[in-house]
């Protein structure tokens, strides 16, 4: 019977009874399509070769003699070395759902580490901060077990987050409080954890654990994604802003508006609040809510809330709507008014001419009337006063009209009558 070399024997045993021997193997954990690291801490100067072991199969994953590496078909596009002629640590991307296994690594046949790859299918949550949320998991559970014999362990990032153990909860950092899982869920198979106020830093990738041996249940992990706080204001000009502060005892406020950079609104701690100059008279803070009174045009932008090292928790975008139209309407009911202004003053003047020109018109159909009776003198009469005009009612003889208007009086007159008709725009003297 051939016997095994001492590293034969060790590697034999860790294919063997790796999944029981959990401390010999380092665990890693990975969604499918993620990054695989493998970090070992040893240093190899000499032949380095990675291998792949199932129940099934034993492949090479990379082989590296004097810096030359050499990948094999199954992995050759999806593993790589960190930098540094010793290293030793793999990194694998992206992950297949076969690639679950155990991953050794030698230097001149010499052992080295040893981890054990579980590929998990994705199942992901998405939440906004100061939400609560359920993370789902499942597994076969005994009916009737007594609450002293539950047991449920959830981790996130390999940290615990709950512990629940003879009936005694155990909580993480941070989760105080905050998370619980139900007992008699857990009878009927159901050992999903709730999450209260969800916070930024919650976001991760979360696995629950069920038996003292921590037999995992199903889903193998759960991804939980946490967005800021959405919200959309549409405000009329002169309202109040109400920003919801979720109760946080420390936050900043920052404004961004429209073709500008952020520029700090204020800082809360608790009811006090340190503010800018231009907000320091516009703001208070009730019930856990910063508000901004009156507002104006240049509110119109986004106003973000964010708590500790800048995680943000809230993104408000606010229109204030009503100033644009004001200020339009006002310079264009001035145009309106001011063009009916100026034609009603233009239809005055034209009236006004209009007038005159029929008076003048007027004055000259009477003088043409008062010339028909005796059309031999016409030519005498123009530019004649009424008196000469109209002389008193006698019988006598016909005699020319050179002789019965004197050349002076007839001159002078003339000249008046012409310069008045003249002014009035109408000639008619220059007949004679």
């Amino acid at each position: 019977m051939k016997l095994l070399h001492p590293s034969e024997s060790l590697l034999y045993l860790l294919l063997t009874f790796g999944p029981f021997l959990g401390g010999l193997s380092i665990p890693v954990a990975v969604n499918i399509g993620d990054s695989a690291i493998f970090t070992c801490n040893a240093t190899c100067n000499g032949h380095l070769l990675w291998t792949f072991h199932t129940n099934n199969e034993n492949l090479d994953v990379i082989k590296c003699v004097q810096e030359t590496c050499t990948k094999r078909d199954n992995f050759k596009t999806r593993v790589s070395l960190k930098p540094g002629n010793i290293s030793t640590s793999l990194a694998l991307y992206p992950v297949l759902y076969n690639d679950e296994g155990w991953y050794t690594v030698k230097c001149d046949s010499a052992f080295l580490c040893n981890f054990h790859l579980e590929a998990l299918v994705p199942t992901t949550v998405s939440t906004s901060v100061y939400r609560n949320v359920t993370l789902p998991c499942y597994a076969r559970t005994e009916k009737q077990i007594t609450d002293d014999a539950v047991y449920i362990l959830w981790k996130k990032d390999d940290r615990t987050v709950l512990q629940v153990q003879k009936g005694i909860a155990t909580y993480g950092s941070g989760f105080t409080g905050r998370v619980s899982v139900s007992l008699c869920h857990y009878k009927e198979g159901d050992l999903s954890l709730n999450i209260f106020r969800v916070t930024p830093s919650d976001k991760g990738l979360y696995r629950c654990y069920h038996r003292t041996t921590e037999e995992q249940g199903y889903p193998g992990a759960v991804t939980l994604n946490v967005t800021a706080d959405q919200k959309i204001f549409a405000k009329n000009f002169g309202e109040n802003l109400s920003l919801d502060l979720f109760g946080s005892e420390h936050v900043k406020v920052t404004f961004t508006g429209h073709d500008a950079d952020e520029t700090p609104v204020c800082s809360v701690t608790g009811n006090q609040t340190t503010c800018s100059s231009e907000y320091t008279h516009r703001v208070s803070v009730i019930n856990d809510s910063l508000v901004l009174r009156e507002l104006t045009s240049t509110d119109t932008g986004t106003f973000t809330v964010k708590k500790g090292m800048d995680e943000v928790i809230s993104v408000n975008t606010v229109t204030v709507e009503g100033v644009t139209q004001r200020h339009h309407y006002i310079p264009l009911s001035v145009l309106i008014g001011f063009f009916f202004i100026c034609l009603f003053l233009c239809w005055q003047c034209h009236r006004q001419s209009q007038a005159q020109q029929h008076r003048c018109s007027y004055s000259a159909m009477q003088s043409v009337v008062n010339m028909n009776p005796e059309p031999m003198r016409e030519p005498a009469c123009i530019g004649l006063s009424q008196q000469e005009t109209n002389p008193e009612p006698e019988v006598r003889p016909r005699t020319p009209v050179e002789e019965t208007m004197p050349e002076p009086v007839r001159t002078t007159e003339k000249e008046d009558n012409t310069e008045e008709y003249i002014i009035c725009g109408i000639g008619i003297g220059e007949t004679i």
